[in-house]
């Protein structure tokens, strides 16, 4: 059912509750006529959320299905050391649509609301004349409240009629398809979000079944967020482990066919389509924790990073890229310049010359869990930094950093202290201030959503 249009300047964005695929989503917009260039393509983002980089069989993975999304890799371009700059699904996304860092767009925590003085990419597609449109499958996290649906025509959000919900991402595949199909073509921009990876993991069956069949413990059918079931248990079970593992595979097969589903459709082939993730996901190699908000290691901090479409075919680039960079590829795509403040490049330009900057990560989760964390990497060396004390990492020597070097004296970690104090004290972090903290209160229906996907205690 349609919820909407609310009218605003400059544009109009409607929304839709959609727990029925059958909800229309043809935009109420005859007033609204588009004239993009004549040459303009159609472009396609797509982001999945908590979707590690590793996670693929272009990643790098040898167990996990993903047949369409290495087909996808291998006819277009892949960056193989995708950062994210935070793991927390709000501010990450308002990252890869404004082309700025947490602490240049202001959105540190969940739930937090952008500033209508940040430009988008979707503001800026849309008065160059593209037909622009969304699809979000996580209302708590992405609703039209936090502002990020400034510039698109159409805003659908996805409201599961199950929760938590299994299989979601089937009816984000059909609402994106409806819209591509009334709106898409030359001269079309859609975003399309999928929260299914996203804790707690619930894989529709068969799926759920196909990386581990036999296991009958508690988190076969869990009845309370995973954190609390944790906490109950005398020690951790590694049969538990493996199984949690092994549903996270099962969504990550799950999303590989919705992907190949929507991107088979006709209305969306000839798209030049770039694909990445909000952050990725801890699946307790570090900390006895799943999920990401309280993490700042590579399994959160890696994403994958595809563009295909785009004239370029069969190459995987190995220099450094950000989500911070989405906003940039897909404006030069267009053939128009970068947002103003934007901090990411166009990935199909040439990287620039030399070492790379160090690269800055942070975390800023609610405030209960009290583990505001920085980080700070090159391609070799890496520094967490939070209350505890630090943690230093070599990554050519350790990838999976399992070997803290904090206390064996090493050289070549106080230069990216240095720098990430420096870094934060001419860009202080701010107030995390998020719209549940401006209303006074959080409703209960909101608090429950946030406590089974971790966020809260």
């Amino acid at each position: 059912m349609r919820t909407g249009p609310r009218r605003r300047p400059p544009g109009a964005a409607v929304y839709v509750a959609a727990a029925l695929v059958s909800a229309s989503c043809s935009p109420a917009t005859g007033e609204r006529e588009k004239a993009p260039p004549p040459d303009a393509r159609a472009v396609l983002l797509i982001t999945l959320d908590t979707f590690r980089a590793d996670a693929m069989g272009c990643g790098g993975n040898p167990v996990t299905r993903t047949p369409f999304l290495d087909r996808l890799a291998r006819g277009g371009v892949q960056w193989s050391r995708a950062l994210t700059a935070i793991p927390l699904t709000t501010p990450s996304h308002a990252s890869i649509l404004t082309g700025r860092t947490p602490r240049s767009h202001g959105l540190l925590a969940n739930r937090m609301v952008l500033d209508e003085r940040v430009p988008t990419v979707a503001e800026v597609l849309g008065a160059a004349g593209y037909r622009t449109g969304a699809v979000v499958s996580a209302r708590t996290v992405l609703g039209p409240e936090f502002r990020l649906d400034r510039g698109f025509d159409d805003y659908l959000v996805m409201d599961p009629p199950t929760k938590p919900p299994a299989g979601q991402g089937r009816n984000t595949t059909a609402l994106a398809r409806g819209w591509l199909r009334e709106n898409g073509g030359k001269g079309s921009f859609l975003w399309v979000h999928y929260f299914d990876a996203h804790i707690p993991y619930l894989p529709p069956p068969p799926l759920d079944r196909l990386y581990d069949r036999d296991y009958e413990g508690p988190f076969a059918r869990p009845d309370k967020p995973y954190q609390s079931l944790f906490r109950e248990m005398d020690e951790y079970d590694p049969r538990d482990i493996e199984h949690l593992v092994a549903l996270y595979a099962g969504e990550v097969t799950f999303l590989d066919r919705q992907v190949g589903t929507l991107l088979r459709d006709d209305a969306a082939r000839d798209a030049m389509v770039l694909l990445t993730a909000d952050h990725g996901e801890g699946l307790f190699e570090h900390e006895e924790y799943f999920g990401h908000d309280v993490l700042l290691y590579e399994t959160v901090l890696r994403v994958p990073l595809i563009l295909a479409g785009s004239g370029r075919r069969g190459e995987l680039r190995s220099e450094p890229a950000k989500t911070v960079d989405v906003c940039s590829t897909l404006l030069g795509f267009c053939g128009l310049g970068p947002l103003p403040g934007s901090e990411g490049r166009d990935l199909l330009e040439s990287p620039p010359a030399g070492p790379p900057r160090p690269f800055i990560a942070e975390t800023h989760p609610d405030r209960a869990k009290n583990q505001v964390k920085y980080a700070i990497r090159t391609p070799s060396r890496k520094v967490i930094f939070q209350d505890r004390g630090n943690e230093h990492y070599d990554l050519a020597e350790d990838p999976d950093e399992s070997d803290d070097l904090s206390q064996h004296g090493r050289p070549g970690f106080d230069g990216l202290t240095r720098h990430l104090e420096e870094d934060l004290q001419a860009r202080p972090p701010g107030a995390a201030v998020t719209l549940d903290d401006e209303m006074g209160e959080v409703d209960p229906a909101t608090l429950e959503a946030l406590r089974t996907l971790g966020y809260v205690e």
